[in-house]
């Protein structure tokens, strides 16, 4: 992996300004920082001012474990195209494919409910119900070990085995027909006529786009982790508002390479926030 920030990668970056290209993101993580209780996520201002900015100059979406309704609760307009259950939830999915995949979280959950649920409390374990996927929260908890444990024991007993996808304190559970975030963002090229991508991610959930090695798609981890499969990463979190500055910043020196995106609103420069 090497790191974004240098000629090299803003270099890459360049090229895609050259190009009609979509910018996607991971929202926790990436967008937002990690924080002790996920219902206290949020965008930070400047985050919010350059997403803005980009979003009224080129094509751009996030790409979220989170639903559709949770994102759009806290992202608001920002962003056009919003994703949720790490790639299954939008309108790139067909209603009887969201239906069989809700149907199948919803049979999770009632045999968690019915069997599981005074230990999953005692534990220290919460189960958020995303309607198309199921995530087991436990960064709160006092004895992880045995949190871990617990849902493991959970997770083997679920019908039909579900994808399993670990990320920070948190375990999700998808139905195994539904869409990945990889599958997503190629859909989403196909759908706004991008022939090239960005896509930023910070954990193994983000991996089903990284694994994808497609040449087109400029991947960036939020730190380094040599297992990745992403080409770039970034040091932490706080570093995607340099890039997204970038983004907005460059493309306005060469308003030619926005193919046709908002082009009066784009010849406009961004005022920087007061941070």
């Amino acid at each position: 992996m090497n790191y974004l920030l240098t000629e090299t990668g803003k270099a890459e970056i360049g090229a895609l300004l050259k190009a009609r290209s979509l910018y996607a993101f991971d929202f926790d993580g990436t967008l937002a920082k990690i924080v002790r209780d996920h219902h206290a996520a949020r965008l930070a201002r400047p985050i919010r001012f350059w997403l803005e900015a980009l979003a009224k100059r080129a094509p751009i979406a996030i790409i979220s474990g989170r639903s559709v309704e949770d994102l759009r609760l806290r992202v608001g307009t920002a962003v056009p195209h919003l994703i949720g259950n790490h790639g299954s939830e939008g309108p790139h999915t067909r209603p009887e494919d969201l239906r069989r995949v809700r149907e199948t979280s919803l049979g999770w959950l009632q045999l968690i409910n019915g069997r599981f649920q005074n230990e999953l409390t005692r534990r220290g374990v919460v189960v958020e119900n995303k309607s198309y996927s199921l995530s087991f929260h436990y960064r709160t908890a006092d004895q992880r070990d045995e949190a871990r444990a617990l849902i493991s024991r959970i997770v083997a007993e679920l019908s039909p085995p579900p994808r399993i996808v670990l990320g920070k304190s948190v375990v999700n559970v998808m139905p195994p027909t539904a869409l990945h975030k990889g599958t997503a963002l190629l859909e989403y090229m196909r759908r706004l006529d991008c022939s090239r991508a960005l896509y930023v991610g910070d954990d193994e959930t983000d991996e089903d786009v990284f694994a994808l090695r497609d040449a087109r798609i400029l991947t960036v981890r939020i730190g380094k982790k040599n297992e990745s499969s992403a080409r770039y990463f970034l040091k932490r979190q706080a570093e995607i508002t340099e890039v997204l500055r970038l983004l907005v910043e460059v493309g306005d020196q060469s308003i030619h390479t926005w193919s046709g995106c908002h082009e009066q609103e784009a010849s406009r420069p961004a005022q920087r926030p007061n941070e």
